[in-house]
């Protein structure tokens, strides 16, 4: 009984494989007819049986299939037929998978012993003559709102000349010119992903490869800081600020942020120093300065580079909230000491009358200032005005800014 049932169940792995073979000859069967999607659809069996999933032949089949569907649906799409982007995008980026999985199990002994390849040669062909289709479906893709197969799709683009499967077969890549403007298309759709690590590493691919656009330096850096990868930023800034110089202040800000939070002052300062011998009239290298000797806890220099940054440029909104700032906390800082020392009610409003209040005027004027510049960045500037309006009594101004 045990040697019946032995060859039982050999009969039905014999047949079980008989059946996947008939049904990758009825899938090429529906590849030659142009039935390209009952072809993939109908080898789908053969692609995960042992005994068929091991051959070339059913990758191939369903990467063909995949190919030449999309060159059909494209060629409706050029003489003005309706074609599904989406649809055909898929069937080509599934073909390319299908393929490249072909290509190493293509191997055929012919009589004499010898390995050949069946197949190789016209799945080469494929991947060479329709690498620019990948460029065109992703961008198909992107205009149905797929962003995940418009990313995969350029992914492909970015793969295949450097896919160690092609080897030396890999079809040559776009231009460099061209190929940074995928990566940074491949970023803006794993954005639309909510996926900001995968757009962040494309972003990231493209400044590699030279893209030159502030635009994604700006992307970049935003998704590291939402990411929360504070390094990463400090590493971009850098990057873009020797690419661009001062064209944008907030690199060398986020570079100095950087030197800060690593407290590497002497390193921030020799650069500022630099930077505002390069640029003498760029209030904002003032300001960013001020930052510095905050961050050094001497707020008599920050409070002079703020004064020479709102002197340079008046309408600097954040030298001007920086200014106010200061000169507000000098009014708390007076404040607080004649409460730690006691003062009598006289002396203290004396030193009430002769100095707090005219700080207190003085910052509400750059505060003001800032308020009137930069009115849609001005939640802090008012807090600070509603406090001083407060401390000088002045209900009708503190209204006002609290309606602001």
């Amino acid at each position: 009984m045990k040697k019946l049932a032995f060859i039982g169940v050999c009969l039905l792995a014999g047949f079980a494989a008989t059946a996947q073979e008939a049904v990758v000859k009825e899938a090429e069967r529906d590849l030659k007819a142009g039935k390209y999607l009952d072809a993939i659809n109908k080898v789908q069996p053969a692609l995960t049986n042992p005994e068929t999933a091991k051959s070339a032949q059913p990758w191939y089949i369903a990467g063909k299939a995949g190919f030449d569907y999309y060159k059909d649906e494209y060629l409706k799409k050029t003489i003005g037929k309706e074609a599904d982007g989406k649809k055909m995008g898929h069937a080509l980026i599934d073909g390319y998978h299908y393929l490249i999985t072909a290509l190493p199990l293509d191997t055929v002994i012919n009589e004499k012993g010898k390995a050949k390849t069946k197949y190789s040669k016209d799945i080469i062909k494929l991947l060479q003559t329709q690498y620019s289709d990948f460029n065109n479906a992703a961008v198909f893709m992107w205009d149905e709102k797929d962003f995940k197969g418009a990313y995969d799709a350029w992914d492909i683009v970015i793969d295949m000349p450097v896919n160690p499967v092609l080897g030396k077969n890999a079809p040559e890549a776009f231009p460099d010119s061209t190929m940074t403007d995928i990566m940074f298309n491949q970023g803006l759709a794993a954005w639309q992903m909510d996926s900001l690590a995968m757009s962040l590493a494309a972003f990231e691919r493209a400044i590699a490869k030279g893209y030159d656009k502030p635009q994604v330096f700006e992307y970049a850096i935003n998704h590291a800081a939402r990411l929360g990868n504070n390094d990463k930023v400090f590493e971009l800034a850098e990057i873009a600020y020797k690419r661009f110089g001062n064209q944008n202040p907030l690199y060398l800000q986020l570079m100095i942020n950087g030197k800060i939070e690593k407290k590497e002052y002497e390193a921030a300062n020799k650069m500022l120093d630099e930077a505002i011998a390069a640029n003498p009239g760029d209030a904002q290298l003032y300001n960013i300065k001020g930052i510095l000797y905050e961050s050094m806890e001497d707020t008599a220099k920050a409070k002079a580079m703020y004064e020479k940054a709102v002197e340079t440029n008046p309408n600097l909104a954040q030298a001007q909230y920086n200014l106010g700032r200061t000169i507000c906390n000098e009014a708390y800082a007076a404040s607080d000491k004649a409460q730690e020392e006691n003062l009598s009610n006289n002396d203290f409003m004396k030193l009430r009358t002769e100095v707090i209040n005219p700080l207190f005027k003085q910052a509400a004027e750059h505060l003001e200032i800032a308020l009137k510049v930069d009115p849609d960045n001005s939640q802090d500037v008012r807090t600070y005005l509603r406090n001083i309006y407060y401390n000088l009594g002045d209900d009708e101004n503190m209204k006002r800014i609290e309606n602001f």
